[in-house]
């Protein structure tokens, strides 16, 4: 008879079966608590009892842990490749060791030292698939999620490293209920070989010389395999409740070094609470299996498909919790926003109710004028633009000043300077746009006369033209024009005088325009 604990939820419960060859135990995981739910015997009555079981509480995903002789271990070599490679080249050395209907794993354990530096490998194959097909096909019937399938020195793989003291070359010895004494080997905590022993049935008494007999013939088929030293004894950790190891104690034979471990110190540990009076290590063993929650090992895709989805479902879940949560923060989020905002907004309004007032107050207290608004806001924007373009003559009689400089006997006589726009000037079209507004510079216009005056008219030419060049010269003079010249050259001037007469003045006058800034 089945005894189910208490349900609850999925993601903390999990099974396991401890399958045998001829008999399985059922154990549940429920938040952390380990609960041993009986024996199914391989008869109809009790897969009956089992398929109601199953239909009860299918979603609760399922480890099988098979504990049988059918295991085989074969260490190999091969070379070190990998992706694509690797698999096809395991593939078909599982199919050459094996055969097509065993249930292969290979585990690398390391490399060679010297040569090619293959890679070691262990391969670990299920044969006994009339055992393992039933209850696989019950789980897949009723839709139980199949975490993996797994065989005891899998699990005692990880379970050794939990122990103390371990010696690197450490034969391990359990008792299953379901199949019996199991012995495996471990070099430095990798696995190398394992071997079921002679099954204990309710009743039989512990014998610890029958033991010992199966622990020195494994030692000899170890020492075949060349996996222990020559002329070193063999460590021996056996897990046993204290009856068997004071037994065992009496008939320690000289070549092993006898370790006993108590399984009760070790439940106590663990805080497993055990209900078993033989020195079986079942729940040692699915406690650790629970905890440690091991990858598959024999378990195909297809029937490890129910896991997958509910691995699937839960994600999907978590995304949906994910997205909610994310959802609800941004949503709070933006209505401490949008209150901030609304605060801004309504000190913001109140601020303009302020400036409102004091607006209206202030106009109150105006003096009465004939003048329209618009009339005053002209006026502000023409001395707004007054400020923007006023300008002095510093810099236009800076320039000048410099170039007279150069032309000592040049003397002024009136200098006039203005600011505005003046298109009519050369070079004021440049200046401005055809449809824009014309940009404002600065004109100077220069009179003045060559002092003193020989008489020579085209060297009083020159040299007018020589100053207006000079003047030209910097970058911010856009253009120079001559207005007059000491002789009127033009066609229509009439040139009279006396050729005996004194030399007069040599009057002149030109104008410079100023670029704007």
């Amino acid at each position: 008879m089945i005894s189910l604990p208490g349900s609850g939820s999925e993601l903390f419960n999990a099974r396991a079966l401890l399958l045998g060859a001829d008999r399985l135990r059922l154990f549940h995981w429920h938040k952390g608590a380990l609960s041993d739910c009986g024996v199914i015997e391989a008869n109809a009555r009790a897969r009956a009892d089992f398929k109601s079981y199953l239909a009860a509480r299918p979603g609760e995903p399922v480890y099988l842990l098979a504990d049988m002789a059918e295991e085989e271990f074969r260490p190999e070599t091969v070379p070190h490749v990998a992706g694509a490679d690797r698999k096809a080249l395991i593939g078909r050395r599982q199919a050459r060791l094996f055969g097509p209907a065993a249930r292969v794993y290979a585990e690398r354990q390391g490399r060679e030292r010297g040569g090619r530096r293959d890679d070691r490998l262990l391969f670990m194959a299920l044969s006994g698939r009339g055992v393992i097909e039933p209850w696989v096909e019950l789980l897949l019937a009723h839709k139980a999620p199949l975490k993996g399938i797994l065989s005891t020195p899998a699990v005692l793989q990880s379970f050794v490293g939990t122990l103390p003291d371990i010696s690197d070359h450490a034969l391990l010895v359990t008792l299953q209920s379901v199949s019996g004494w199991r012995q495996t080997f471990f070099i430095n905590g990798a696995l190398k070989a394992s071997r079921l022993g002679r099954a204990l049935r309710p009743g039989d008494p512990p014998a610890a010389a029958a033991l010992l007999a199966e622990i020195e013939q494994f030692r000899r088929y170890l020492s075949s395999l060349r996996l222990m030293p020559e002329g070193r004894p063999l460590d021996v950790y056996v897990l046993a409740d204290r009856a068997l190891q004071r037994a065992l104690e009496r008939e320690r034979p000289p070549d092993i070094r006898l370790h006993c471990l108590d399984i009760a110190r070790l439940e106590r540990r663990r805080d497993i609470k055990s209900r078993q009076a033989t020195p079986c290590c079942d729940q040692l063993l699915l406690w650790h299996l629970f905890r440690t929650r091991p990858a598959n090992r024999y378990a195909t895709a297809a029937e490890r498909r129910y896991a997958r989805l509910g691995t699937a479902r839960r994600a999907i879940h978590a995304g949906g919790v994910f997205l909610l949560l994310c959802g609800l923060i941004y949503s709070g989020l933006s209505i401490i926003n949008g209150l901030g905002y609304r605060q801004a907004a309504a000190g913001l309004a109140n601020q303009a109710d302020r400036y409102r007032a004091a607006r209206e107050e202030a106009s109150q207290r105006l003096p009465e004028t004939a003048l329209p608004p618009a009339a005053i806001g002209a006026a502000v924007a023409t001395a707004a633009g007054l400020r923007q373009y006023r300008a002095t003559p510093r810099e236009a009689l800076a320039l000048l000043g410099g170039a007279l400089e150069r032309f000592p006997n040049i003397r002024p006589l009136t200098i006039a300077w203005a600011h505005g726009p003046d298109t009519d000037a050369p070079g004021a079209a440049d200046e401005a746009g055809a449809d824009g507004p014309p940009r404002y510079q600065q004109s100077v216009t220069l009179n003045a006369r060559i002092e003193p005056f020989a008489g020579d008219y085209r060297a009083a030419i020159a040299r007018v033209r020589e100053f207006a060049r000079a003047l030209r010269a910097p970058a911010r003079v856009h253009a120079v024009e001559i207005q007059s010249l000491p002789l009127d050259l033009s066609p229509e001037a009439v040139l009279q005088g006396n050729g005996g007469a004194a030399a007069g003045a040599a009057p002149f006058a030109l104008k410079a325009l100023i670029r704007a800034d």
